[in-house]
């Protein structure tokens, strides 16, 4: 019985072992996420679709408006500096296009980048790897065939969690706050003239790799 005992715990153990084993000191970890919603930028770190917009007054039939794509990815890498803990660098890339086929000329593009730093420490249990994040970042908002434009600050706290597919990837998965400061930038007085504050809850998922053998 005790080597029934003491073979199990060597399982445990080994088991264990493999799992920290993934987050240890000198593993790069890359990914890329997408957000579970669609909104405008600032509203939330993230997100993917595709859609159209309609008008419609009371009493009255409802009217197709412009068509309408967001695209908003969040690639980043990372380095762990120590077992569980990885400090990377996030680029957020967002684009948004309005088309209105009925009025010609009329197409609205707007583009958005920002990078910035983030830390993620990682709580690794056999099945499943809970996380706790923190991200800052500075951003630029301009809109095609126009000198305005606004200038950002990104900030945000999350949790989530890391469900492993295999021996380097994982699906990730987090919910959390950020706050988007934007200041609107007057390219004739060369200074802000209005602050835009936008403070969310949301969520987004993606995957991410682990390279590298570790310390």
């Amino acid at each position: 019985m005790k080597k029934i005992y003491l073979f199990v715990a060597a399982i445990c153990v080994l088991s264990v072992s493999h799992t920290f084993a993934q987050f240890e000191k000198g593993r790069i970890l890359a990914g890329i996420s997408s957000g579970l919603q669609v909104t405008d930028p600032g509203a939330s770190l993230m997100n993917l679709g595709l859609g159209r917009i309609k008008y419609k007054e009371d009493g009255e039939r409802a009217e197709k408006g412009p068509k309408e794509f967001n695209i908003n990815l969040l690639p980043r890498a990372a380095y762990f500096v120590m077992d569980n803990l990885a400090v990377g660098l996030d680029l957020q890339v967002y684009l948004n296009v309005l088309k209105d086929r009925t009025t010609k000329g009329s197409n609205y593009v707007n583009t958005f980048l920002a990078a910035g730093p983030f830390v993620r420490y990682y709580y690794p249990l056999e099945k499943i790897h809970p996380f706790a994040e923190a991200n800052m970042g500075l951003g630029i908002s301009r809109t095609l065939d126009s000198s305005d434009g606004e200038n950002g600050f990104l900030y945000g706290v999350g949790i989530g969690a890391a469900l492993p597919l295999g021996e380097n990837l994982m699906l990730d998965g987090q919910v959390g706050f950020s706050s988007n400061i934007w200041k609107d930038v007057d390219p004739d007085k060369k200074q802000a003239s209005t602050k835009y504050i936008y403070n969310s809850f949301g969520g987004r998922v993606g995957f991410i790799l682990l390279f590298g053998k570790g310390k």
